[in-house]
């Protein structure tokens, strides 16, 4: 069990009570303290006296990817758990990650589970969805984090040796956020994944938390996706494009959570650029038009019903083919803005 933590005072007691009562007992729990200036490194002091199995570490603070390298140098078991210092475990999370890991052998490096996601005072707020993937995946991986967060997996310890370490924030530029992400596409390149289909992680969203920092997660994303591409050449440029349309549509949903308007705009507006076929999806344009600001949209608005009318003339008057007549536009639109991005217009 390797878990940094940095400030997590207000709920590491109920991140460790929920490691210590799970039902697999060969445990080490490893608990990196980042350079926290609360209680954290007291909280889990009192735990050490009480279980032998506890361990606190204390480092400068040096990022998230950094921590958990400490804890998984100083590692012993066979497996590794990454947990984040403000979720919770099911009581069998582990039992039947590790019953997954070793009836699969040695060819399986990270088996996965899902998660609930609840707000900062434990309030649900919804289910990850339901993706069932297993085998050899570095393509689903690049394509979509499908994990969904860093205290879901289970690895295999020689995976990780094999593979290599978490980026640390040093690495990525002084940014952080995607480097649970890097470390799962690296492990699914030469490993094989399994799934536990069980919702045994309960995962925290903070509002004040790394993953609501959304300009660090996109500087992150960015240094991963640019890693992947090196490895694999072989990939097509559309696997890439789909992978930053998912991910810029999360961070514009992390800016809206945040009341922050014209970031969820910026976001979406990659996110389309990324993939144009988001406009086709409610969600997006629902977005797009609750964050539009009100002067931009008037001007698209304006714009779009003059390439209607020149196209169609007095035919616009027909209500049968209107949502027709708006889609041609739209394509039309869409088609344009995807060729000038790529010089061919």
């Amino acid at each position: 069990m390797i878990i940094p933590a940095f400030n997590a005072a207000e709920y590491i007691r109920e991140t460790l009570h929920s490691v210590l009562a799970q039902t697999y007992r060969a445990l080490e729990v490893i608990v990196v303290d980042d350079g926290s200036a609360d209680a954290t490194g007291s909280i889990v002091k009192e735990f050490a006296k009480k279980d032998a199995r506890v361990h606190l570490v204390r480092q400068c603070n040096a990022g998230v990817g950094a921590a958990r390298n400490t804890a998984i140098r100083m590692a012993r078991g066979e497996y590794i758990a990454p947990m984040d210092a403000d979720d919770v475990w099911f009581r069998q999370k582990l039992e039947k990650q590790v019953a997954c890991m070793e009836l699969y052998g040695e060819e399986t490096g990270l088996v996965y589970c899902w998660s609930i996601r609840v707000d900062n005072n434990g309030a649900f707020e919804s289910f990850q969805p339901l993706i069932a993937a297993e085998g050899r995946l570095h393509d689903a991986m690049v394509s979509e984090n499908f994990i969904d967060n860093a205290s879901v997996p289970l690895f295999r310890a020689s995976a990780l040796a094999s593979v290599g370490p978490y980026l640390t924030r040093d690495e990525q530029g002084g940014a952080q956020g995607c480097e649970d992400w890097d470390l799962y596409i690296r492990i699914a390149e030469t490993f094989c994944i399994r799934l536990v289909p069980e919702y045994l992680v309960v995962y925290r969203r903070i509002g004040s938390s790394m993953s609501a920092n959304v300009e660090s997660m996109a500087a992150s994303y960015a240094v991963v996706m640019q890693r992947a591409r090196q490895r694999n050449p072989d990939l097509p440029a559309a696997t890439f494009h789909f992978s930053a349309a998912g991910f810029y549509k999360y961070l514009a949903n992390s800016s809206e959570r945040s009341a922050l308007t014209s970031w969820t705009f910026y976001y979406l507006t990659k996110a389309v650029c990324a993939d144009p076929s988001n406009l086709l999806t409610t969600w997006t344009l629902r977005k797009l038009i609750m964050a539009i600001p009100g002067s931009t949209w008037k001007k698209f608005v304006k714009q779009l019903w003059q390439s209607l009318k020149n196209r169609r003339g007095a035919d616009l008057q027909c209500k049968t083919d209107k949502h027709a007549f708006t889609a041609n536009a739209i394509f039309d639109q869409i088609e344009r803005r995807w060729s000038m991005l790529h010089g061919q217009y």
